[in-house]
């Protein structure tokens, strides 16, 4: 019995020792792998920490890169102001669209209301500021159920107050309501204190004469096809300005008796959904500027394409914004997100009293979802501040998720927008 319980106290003592051991070799692993796993994790926030300074280094470098060459595009740039010269400013913003998940959005289920207002916070600052603001109103404001297609007098008011305050209804959906949808949306819009322009209902040139610094400024605008057009009776079709040298030639010449002295074209036209510029926008853009057009800002592409400046029969320039994509929208495209705010500078001598092209640049905007839960879905928001801020450390801002899409997007803007 003695010797049994030797051994039994030897097994039990080898047993302790094994166990001690054990215990060790586990918790030194773990050591080693929370060591290793912490270095890791240092060494890919070390190189996270590098990329992103990296990357908001060049974010800066591509912007600047874009404007000295739209600068260096623009003669009259490296002129001297003069004390008596004025100076216009306009900007443009693209296609304005309402969704049902806007709707959603801004509906208030207690008060049976609609408040858009938090969806253009962000951004009214880079509009407000200009004498002249254009956009193209791509959804109806008339009376009757809201929808994709429609939408509340509250969605319009709060575009006015962001800042817009010149729109075409002259697109591809301007009679997606009836012709009565297109006056009824006239209507409200002038109700609202906007310029309206784009339809033929009440005269034979849709042409708007706005004032700023004593300068007349003529806005044309021109839709080349709607929807449904072959379902469309001619006296429909009439009401909406679509584009045609004749309409234009009239047009022009209605500007000129009312004294304009700068002429600017608004035009929905291409393909959807791309940036590659078809050969109709290039040959419509060519008989513009050759019948003295002195600016051109296109729409519905719904994407940003490419911007030029090139002189006309007078040796003036010409700016070329191709599609700025849309002000606000929902579209399924991640491209679609992306949009720009065109700022606009002209300049009217004091000595001869010409008007000229002084300054172009833009504020990249991003249409940002925050998700069906929460309280403010959807907001504009300033693709390059917000990138360089989360950049700089204020990771809270935006999810890294976003934050990588915005870069992906100011690089692909930064390629679409150089000028040859």
């Amino acid at each position: 019995m003695a010797r049994n319980r030797r051994n039994t106290r030897r097994i039990k003592s080898i047993k302790d020792v094994l166990t001690t051991k054990t215990f060790i070799i586990i918790i030194s692993i773990l050591l080693v792998i929370i060591i290793a796993s912490a270095g890791v994790n240092g060494y890919r926030a070390y190189q996270d920490q590098k990329l992103l300074a990296s990357q908001k280094e060049e974010i800066e470098k591509q912007s600047q890169e874009i404007f000295s060459q739209m600068s260096s595009s623009i003669s009259q740039t490296n002129q001297a102001i003069s004390e008596s010269d004025a100076l216009i400013k306009m900007s443009a913003v693209g296609d304005i669209l309402c969704s049902r998940d806007m709707l959603e959005d801004a509906y208030d289920e207690d008060t049976k209301t609609y408040d858009f207002s938090h969806m253009f916070n962000n951004v009214s600052g880079y509009i407000n500021n200009a004498d002249i603001v254009m956009g193209t109103m791509e959804t109806s404001i008339a009376n009757g159920e809201y929808n994709d297609k429609n939408a509340p007098v509250e969605f319009a008011r709060a575009v006015k107050d962001s800042g817009v305050n010149l729109v075409t209804t002259a697109h591809n959906h301007s009679l997606d309501n009836g012709v009565i949808g297109l006056q009824e949306t006239r209507d409200n819009l002038e109700e609202i204190g906007f310029d309206v322009i784009g339809d033929k209902m009440e005269t034979s040139n849709a042409v708007v004469i706005r004032e700023a610094k004593n300068t007349k400024i003529a806005f044309l605008t021109y839709t080349c096809f709607l929807d449904n057009e072959g379902q469309k009776s001619k006296d429909e079709i009439n009401c909406v300005n679509m584009y045609s040298k004749e309409q234009v030639k009239s047009d022009l010449e209605y500007a000129q008796e009312q004294g304009a002295e700068y002429i600017c074209a608004m035009i929905h036209w291409g393909d959807a959904i791309t940036d590659t510029v078809t050969e109709e926008q290039k040959e419509i853009a060519n008989y513009l500027v050759e019948s003295g057009v002195d600016l051109i800002i296109g729409a519905h592409p719904s994407v940003v394409q490419p911007m030029e400046v090139r002189q006309n029969k007078d040796g003036e320039n010409v700016f070329i914004a191709y599609s700025i994509g849309t002000y606000i929208s929902t579209l399924a495209a991640e491209e679609a997100r992306t949009e720009l705010v065109l700022n606009i500078e002209l300049r009217k001598s004091g000595k001869d009293g010409k008007v000229t092209l002084n300054k172009v640049d833009y504020t990249p905007i991003y249409m940002l979802d925050n998700g069906e839960q929460a309280e403010d879905r959807f907001k504009l928001i300033d693709m390059k501040g917000t990138a360089t801020s989360y950049a700089s450390g204020n990771t809270d801002i935006v999810t890294r998720e976003t934050y990588d899409k915005l870069v992906k997007a100011l690089k692909k803007l930064n390629d679409i927008l150089k000028i040859d």
